[in-house]
Parts: structure tokens; sequence; C-alpha cells
């Protein structure tokens, strides 16, 4: 920084003084009580840089770049960085300050930053990163654009991009998601909003609302009404809501996302996305122990395998993969249905199914159709009540509809049988 002033001796006696009232905690505000004449000629960057210096109010969460520059007021930019120190630091000690969150899309964002308490973690290591924040730029009026980096000794961890909005004077935040896709289309089928940047297959749409209102229906529960936000591949939907990076989930495409209480990401713009669905509703049933085996055989039953297929250009149903099983055992007499259960091997690659749709779960998904038919919904609900284990599992299949280890592959098979 280049400062042309003349009375140099006066400026460090100007300087001695700042600093022996920070210390004393009349803290002077810089931009207010410099004399003019000693701020001609100043450049903006290190303006910026040597008022951070000065304010005696360093972030406790994240640091700040040093070659961070802002065009916009020197105190805006300090109310934002100790307005998101707060908020940050509050969601490290599990006591977020929900009036730092913006009102508007309340309920996502709150569940958004909840999520963001180990943002600093590396596995099971807490604040192994270190945030910093690398930019912050206006893009709108009395909005703000942030982004913080989180690292380690070059080890980049995650990148994440909030927005600020001065909101009756009290700076408040969000997830960019509204920004993000602010051009998009709307359209509704019912119990579904979705967002989409250009087409989507409204047919498609409509089977999943559909799916929606049967699952709660059966369960006996209220419909839920999701928005589900269109996205090309699970990058993309980290993007959306404001991740650029995270390190533990580069590369994932064939995923997608849930931000409680009803917010969705789709799997590759697939429009169904009832398999994590019917997770949220058995969530209300069976309470906070999942069995694996029952409540993903009711998953891929009622909603699909959740996971995209490009072979065939959607997230494969129950029906098609039963088919495929078929067509496997007519062409494998030999194969014995409980070890193609216990192991999941991906036999089904050839007909075009393959990994990662589980043969594990479309196996335990016939056995649930079974006692559906059987029994009725409310042994579907017991079954996901069973327990943990898959112990649990065949105590609860015996007990219904006598299959057990034993006698597994006959009892099964006359299932696939009579399909």
């Amino acid at each position: 920084m280049t400062l042309h002033i003349m009375r140099k001796k006066t400026f460090i006696i100007f300087l001695l003084l700042y600093s022996a009232a920070s210390k004393s905690g009349n803290v002077i505000d810089y931009s207010l009580h410099v004399p003019p004449e000693y701020e001609v000629k100043i450049d903006n960057r290190s303006t910026a840089k040597l008022n951070a210096s000065l304010t005696g109010n360093a972030p406790t969460r994240f640091g700040v770049s040093e070659s961070l520059w802002t065009d916009f007021a020197d105190a805006t930019r300090h109310r934002i960085i100790t307005a998101l120190d707060s908020l940050l630091s509050g969601i490290d000690r599990q006591s977020m300050d929900t009036t730092l969150i913006d009102r508007d899309n309340y309920d996502f964002n709150r569940y958004f930053f909840s999520y963001l308490r180990n943002i600093e973690s590396k596995d099971t290591v807490r604040h192994y990163f270190k945030g910093q924040l690398i930019n912050l730029y206006p893009i709108a009026p009395a909005q703000y654009s942030l982004t913080l980096l989180y690292a380690n000794n070059g080890e980049i961890g995650r990148i994440y991009t909030f927005i600020a909005k001065d909101d009756n004077g009290k700076f408040v935040f969000s997830s960019p998601v509204k920004y993000n896709t602010q051009h998009w289309k709307t359209t509704a089928a019912d119990s579904i909003t979705i967002y989409y940047p250009d087409t989507i297959n409204l047919e498609r749409a409509r089977e999943f609302d559909r799916k929606n209102v049967l699952m709660a229906s059966k369960f006996n529960l209220p419909v839920k009404d999701f928005e589900m936000y269109m996205c090309r591949n699970y990058q993309e939907v980290l993007q959306l809501q404001g991740c650029l990076y995270e390190s533990g989930r580069n590369g994932v495409v064939n995923e997608g996302d849930i931000i409680d209480p009803k917010t969705l990401f789709s799997i590759k713009d697939d429009e169904d996305f009832s398999h994590d669905v019917l997770h949220m509703y058995a969530a209300h049933i069976r309470g906070k122990v999942r069995n694996r085996a029952a409540e993903e055989g009711l998953a891929y039953l009622w909603g699909n395998a959740y996971w995209y297929i490009d072979g065939i250009g959607k997230i494969p149903d129950q029906p098609e993969m039963v088919a495929a099983l078929r067509q496997y055992l007519a062409e494998h007499s030999e194969a014995d249905l409980l070890n193609l259960f216990d192991e999941s091997p991906y036999v089904l690659t050839e007909y075009g199914y393959p990994k990662p749709v589980y043969l594990k779960y479309i196996i335990a998904g016939v056995i649930c159709e079974a006692i559906e038919k059987q029994k009725g919904v409310s042994a579907i609900m017991e079954l996901i009540k069973c327990g943990l284990t898959e112990d649990d599992f065949f105590k609860a299949t015996d007990k219904l509809i006598n299959i057990n280890r034993n006698n597994f592959d006959v009892k099964v098979r006359k299932l696939l049988s009579a399909q």
C-alpha cells in the first residue's frame, strides 16, 4: 500500500493512540475518525485490508483472505463478516442463532445451515479444516454473495457459497438455491411442485405424485407436499445448494438429495423420487431403528430402485427388475435364492440392471409384496418395525408368511413363479 502523506510522524502518533483505545475497549471506527487528508490516494484494496486489521474484531470461525477485495463500504463488509461468524459459531456449538437465517424459504435455510455443523471436519476429526473468506460481492440491492474455502495445508475440504441479505439493518443468510434457479420454470403435479431449467416429463412426475399419495394412504399418514429441483447429476445438486466442492463427495453423480422438511433434488433428471419418499413415511412408523432389508425391499416395491440406469434412461421399477430376475433364474437353474439374497451379486448386469441395483432388495421386495397381499399393510408395518438385523427380518417373515432361511429358496421361487 502507498500512502501519500506529508506528516508521517503525526500519522504514526494517531495509530498509537488508536491502538491504545482499542486495547482499552474504546474502539474507534477508523473510517469515521481518520482525518480526511490522511485518506488521500489510498487505494481501495489497501483501505479494506487496513480497516480489517484495525477493527480488532477478527472472526473466530474463519479467516479472511489477504487478497479479498470489496468495492462497497467497509462498514457493510464488517457487518457481514461479524454476522456470518456468529451464525457459524452457533452452528458449531449446536445452538444456531435462527434470527440470522433468512425468513424467505426459512425452513429450507434453517435445515441447510444446521447440516453444516461438520463443515470443518474430516472424517471423525473435528476442526480439521480452517475456513477462509475468499470472495464477497453484491448481487442485488442489499444482497451479497460470499464464498468460504475450507482447507488444511493445501488440502481442500469444502467450498461453500452463501447469500447475505440486509434485512432492516441486520444481515441474515441463506442458501443460494433460489438465486441460482430464479429463471427456471415451475410446474405442479398435485402434491409435487417441480422446478426445472428447460423440459420435464410430466407423465413421470404424475406417476411420482400417484406413488406419494398412495404411500401416505397405505400408512394412514397425511400426504406430504414436496418441492423438487430437477438436477442432471449430484454435483449440480450440491452447486445449486451452494456447495461448490465437497472432498468426500467429489465425482459422485448418481444420487439425489433431501433438505428437510420438503425439498427434493432429483437423481439425474428423473422425475420419480419415490424411493426416498418411502423412507420418509416409513420413519413415522418404525421410529429410529431401521431394518434395511425390510425397508429397502418396500422402497423397491412401492417406490423404485433409487439409482438411475443409463441403459434404460430412468430409475427402474420393481416389476421390470423382477422380470429380469425371473429370466436369470430360468437361465441359471442351479442358482440358490438364499445365496443371492445374502451375497447380492450383480448378476442382473447382463439383463440391463447393473450395479448399484441391489438383488437383495429386489428379492426383499418380492417378499414384501407377498406379505402385503396375504396379510395387509398392518403386516408390512410389523415387518418394518421388526428390529435392526437380518435375523430380525427372518423372524418376522417366518411369523408372517412362513419364510425362513431353511425354506427360502423354495418359498421365494414359488412367489416368483406366481407373478
